[in-house]
C-alpha cells in the first residue's frame, strides 16, 4: 500500500513496485484520514509512508497503526533528511527509509530485503544470534566485486567514455541506449550504477504532462 499525496510520485513508485515479480499494490492513499480506511478495507503487509501530507504526519499514520496492532511493515519515503526525522522512524521499527528522488533499482532493493526477512522468520519458530544479527543486518557487510551482477566492465568504461567526451548535460536512459546501442533497461541499469557510485544523479522532469521524465546529470 502507498501513503504518498504526490500522485505524479505515487504512480512512479506504484508502477515500479508492480515491476517487481512478488509484490502488487493493492491500494494507494493521498491522505491520513484515507489511508487508515483503505488499510482497514486491505490489510496490506507492507507500507510505503510519505511523510508530509495534507493533513497529518506520514510518522503520526505510523505511530496510529502501531497502536491499533496492525500486522504491517513500514518503509518511509520521503524528501526529509535530518536525522531527528530519521531517528524517529528508526524507533518506530521502519524497516528501510528511502530518500527521494528513489531509485527504481533502490525500490527493489529494498522489496528483495523484505521478502528475505520474512522468508528467514518463516523458515523456523527459533533463530540463534548469527541468525538475528543477520535480519537485523548486523552482520558483517561482504566484499563487493568490483563491478556488481549484470555491469560488464568493458560496457561501464564505453558509457564513461561517452559521458567524459561528449560532456552531456540532462541526459535520458533512452538516449544513452542510442548511443550504446543498447535498451533502455540495460542504459537505465549502467546509469542507476555510476548514480550509486557519485558519479552522476537522477533528476525527475515534471514538465511533462504526464509521467516525470527521468535525466541524468554529471556530479562536478
Amino acid at each position: 500500500m502507498l501513503i504518498e499525496d504526490d500522485s505524479r510520485a505515487s504512480y512512479t513508485l506504484e508502477s515500479t513496485i508492480n515491476q517487481h515479480p512478488d509484490f502488487t499494490v493493492v491500494a494507494a492513499s493521498e491522505s491520513c484520514s484515507d489511508a487508515l480506511l483503505q488499510y482497514g478495507a486491505f490489510k496490506p503487509t507492507l507500507i510505503f509512508v510519505d511523510i508530509t501530507l495534507p493533513d497529518g504526519n506520514g510518522i503520526d499514520i505510523i505511530r496510529q497503526l502501531r497502536e491499533q496492532n496492525a500486522d504491517c511493515d513500514f518503509i518511509m519515503t520521503t524528501a526529509e533528511r535530518e536525522t531527528a526525522t530519521v531517528e524517529k522512524a528508526v524507533q518506530l521499527g521502519v524497516i528501510d527509509y528511502l530518500v527521494k528522488p528513489i531509485r527504481m533499482s533502490r525500490v527493489h532493493q529494498a522489496l528483495d530485503d523484505y521478502k528475505q526477512y520474512k522468508q528467514k522468520l518463516a523458515r523456523t519458530e527459533t533463530v540463534d544470534q548469527g541468525e538475528i544479527d543477520q535480519i537485523l543486518r548486523k552482520a558483517p557487510v561482504k566484499q563487493l566485486r568490483q563491478t556488481p551482477k549484470g555491469i560488464d566492465a568493458t560496457t561501464l568504461a564505453s558509457l564513461k567514455s561517452i559521458l567524459d567526451e561528449e560532456k552531456l548535460h540532462d541526459f535520458s536512459a533512452e538516449e544513452i541506449g542510442e548511443r550504446m546501442n543498447v535498451s533502455r533497461i540495460t542504459a537505465r541499469r549502467y546509469l542507476e550504477f555510476l548514480e550509486s557510485e557519485g558519479v552522476i544523479r537522477l533528476t525527475l522532469n515534471y514538465k511533462t504532462g504526464g509521467r516525470p521524465r527521468r535525466l541524468y546529470q554529471m556530479n562536478k
